[in-house]
């Protein structure tokens, strides 16, 4: 009897220690996802404020800007520098435009309430404006000139490792001869593809006996069999 009340007292025991585990888990539970709200609010209110100030920047920007001018009646106020951007609204009379970009062809406007993209070609213009374009036009050609200088970088950068790769590969001095565009049989795909470049065309043939290709440059033929270069023609 007194064992069988020690079992009792020891299951209880393991009961309530198991519902204070849960209690206790509950309790970090909900002081966690207190504190998860209160950080999705905090988060709300930068928003808010991120919101406001970017406001502010784009009406500080349009109160800056000197650059007026006239659209013409009819002009589209479009969502984008393009000729397939949504149109906005279109104006019913002339109205006075103030000029914060240009694009392409598009200058970003704004006019009474209203900011978008209009075409220059609405837009009425004078010695300061076609001096904007000028500008406009010297900036984004030394953009895009930067930008080509850096895909140039890249693919120095790519090309340097790609030739580490090759001599690591076939030897410095096999990957000489292929950079001179010497080709031989028994060389395989890869290589006659860094001597030659990529072929205008290829003709396949594939049976029991395996893959048969020609590859036909301009005044050259290859034929590979299996993946070997085993006779060419030129």
């Amino acid at each position: 009897m007194k064992f069988f009340i020690l079992i009792i007292l020891l299951v209880s025991l393991n009961v309530f220690s198991q519902k204070k585990e849960i209690s206790d888990l509950e309790k970090i539970k909900q002081v966690l996802v207190t504190e998860i709200n209160i950080l999705n609010d905090s988060v709300k209110k930068i928003d808010i404020q991120i919101a406001v100030l970017k406001s502010k920047e784009i009406k500080k920007m349009v109160s800056d800007s000197t650059l007026v001018s006239t659209a013409r009646k009819g002009a589209y106020i479009l969502n984008s520098s393009n000729v397939l951007g949504e149109v906005i609204t279109m104006l019913t009379e002339k109205k006075q435009v103030l000029l914060l970009d240009y694009f392409d062809g598009y200058f970003g406007i704004c006019t009474d309430s209203i900011c978008g993209y209009m075409s220059e070609l609405w837009i009425e213009k004078n010695e300061k404006i076609y001096e904007f374009i000028k500008v406009k036009k010297q900036e984004q050609k030394e953009l895009k000139r930067l930008e080509n200088e850096n895909k140039l970088k890249l693919k120095k950068a790519e090309f340097v490792k790609l030739e580490k790769d090759y001599i690591k590969k076939y030897g410095q001095k096999t990957y000489e001869k292929l950079k001179e565009g010497y080709y031989w049989t028994g060389m395989s795909r890869e290589m006659a593809t860094i001597s030659l470049g990529s072929p205008n065309d290829i003709n396949r043939t594939v049976g029991s006996w395996g893959v048969h290709e020609q590859w036909v440059y301009d005044d050259i033929y290859l034929y590979f069999e299996n993946g070997k270069l085993t006779s060419y023609q030129n």
